[in-house]
């Protein structure tokens, strides 16, 4: 167990990366011109003395191989990967530990396709991976491609946003309630505005047909529905950009002199809210809830321009996932779905979670 709790001090490390470097008004996909695709096999040592990572996992188990190879096919190049290949890299260096070595390669779109996921994965699944795991971008496109693939004897894990449980899939690790992340932050963020009188709300909408985005804009919907008073005077997608995420703010601001509340439904428009609204002056003024740990919006919610922030255990995405791959291509029994779930953080909750993440910041 010390082992496993040293392992788990490496969130720092790469969540460094998800800092950004001048990234403010730039695609939060940026990865280059070029799509991500590397295999990924060196040492990572722990910066962080603490970590969200769950210490009681089990992680005895003793694999029967000395060698495994994964593929892992992502939705999109973007931040938000980084902290799930932090759990990742922990496991694969445990596993170092045991003398095993797990090799993976890690591949995105630059802009989320579904497609393009698909021929990924048919790709990936005649060159002799051990197991292909998908981060779902659209349920239905991607389905026929798990359960082909399954039927031509490769083993398929689901991970991180989104699980198919009607599909031949392996196992799920992830966040399994994204509806319930969405109505969260529409709870709270309408509980706000109720308080204060405010009835205009706005939502940023993420990448259409990406189920993770999709579930929690039902939600959000369904949840506002509650709320007779407020009405949504508009909704635009954002596509996971920050720069579109301000463009869409900004304009919101100039035609809707009354809005009270914006919800944000994945990890880029938020910042990208945020800094529209702080650069117009109004922080605080207007209630904005939206996902994940980005070290801008623990920031903005820090000072008080985000209200709430949903937060994944994203190390635990990663760091699961290579026990129960490895334990699956062994042919032993997983849990069929392990769910990593979220938290709903606010303003006095930041600075724990900034230092949590980004201590050595």
């Amino acid at each position: 167990m010390k082992k496993r709790i040293l392992s788990m001090l490496l969130v720092t490390a790469m969540l460094l990366t998800m800092a950004g470097c001048g990234k403010d008004n730039a695609q939060d996909n940026a990865g280059g011109d070029e799509e991500k695709k590397e295999e990924v096999n060196e040492s990572v040592k722990p910066k962080n003395a603490t970590s969200l990572a769950d210490k009681n996992f089990d992680t005895s188990y003793e694999p029967k191989k000395d060698e495994y190879k994964f593929y892992f096919s992502n939705k999109v190049v973007h931040a938000w990967y980084d902290a799930i290949e932090v759990g990742i890299k922990a496991a694969v260096e445990d596993m170092k530990e045991k003398g095993v070595t797990i090799d993976y390669e890690w591949y995105a779109p630059v802009e989320p396709d579904a497609v393009d996921q698909v021929n990924s994965v048919e790709s990936a699944a005649g060159q002799g991976y051990d197991l292909i795991a998908i981060d779902v971008n659209q349920i239905e496109t991607t389905q026929k491609a798990v359960d082909d693939a399954v039927d031509a004897g490769v083993k398929i894990a689901l991970y991180a946003s989104s699980d198919i449980p009607d599909s031949k899939r392996a196992f799920f690790v992830g966040n399994n309630d994204n509806y319930g992340d969405g109505a969260a932050i529409a709870d709270a963020v309408c509980k706000k505005m109720q308080e204060e009188g405010k009835t205009e709300i706005a939502i940023l909408s993420g990448t259409i047909g990406a189920s993770s985005h999709e579930q929690r804009l039902e939600a959000f919907y369904d949840t506002i529905a509650k709320y007779p008073d407020i009405k949504v005077v508009d909704e635009q997608r954002d596509n996971d950009f920050v720069e579109k995420a301000i463009q869409i703010t900004e304009a919101w601001l100039q035609a809707n002199p009354n809005l009270g509340g914006i919800l944000c439904n994945n990890m880029s428009n938020p910042i990208g809210a945020c800094q529209a609204v702080k650069d117009a002056g109004k922080s605080g003024e207007i209630i904005i809830g939206g996902m994940d740990h980005d070290l801008r919006t623990l920031e903005y919610l820090k000072d008080g321009t985000l209200y709430i922030a949903q937060i994944q255990n994203c190390y635990d995405m990663g760091y699961k996932l290579i026990y129960n791959a490895v334990k699956t291509v062994d042919g032993e029994e997983v849990d069929e779905i392990t769910d990593v779930g979220s938290t709903s953080a606010y303003k006095d909750d930041a600075q724990e979670y900034i230092d949590i993440l980004f201590g050595d910041m």
